[in-house]
């Protein structure tokens, strides 16, 4: 029952004091796919193309690379020198309830961007 409501690992059964070498095997298989993704490269292209025609907006981080990314998350939160966001007016809203900023992670406030 409680495995029915939530794709987190629980109620995965018990062989002696370790894991079933089923739900063994699909935990080292889960990391193996969450550390390729990781490393993996990220084609804006495909990015484009799977969403149809939607406006995609392109920047890049203050991290120089992947490995210094995954050393170093605050530049990956940072644009990198030379990188700005535009913020047309036209394209806010005129009473904000939430304000989508990585900074607030995901945190609503009433007084809109700083």
């Amino acid at each position: 029952m409680l495995r029915a409501a939530t794709r987190a690992r629980v109620a995965l059964g018990r062989a002696g004091d370790g894991l079933p070498t089923a739900r063994e095997l699909e935990f080292r298989r889960a990391q193996a796919v969450a550390r390729d993704a990781v490393h993996t490269a990220l084609d804006p292209g495909i990015v484009r193309a799977a969403l149809d025609g939607l406006p995609v907006l392109e920047a890049h981080s203050a991290a120089a690379d992947r490995a210094q990314y995954l050393q170093r998350p605050d530049l990956g939160r940072r644009l990198a020198p030379g990188w700005s966001l535009p913020r047309p007016e036209a394209d806010r809203p005129t009473s904000p309830s939430c304000w989508p900023t990585a900074s607030r992670r995901g945190r609503c406030t009433s007084t809109g961007p700083s």
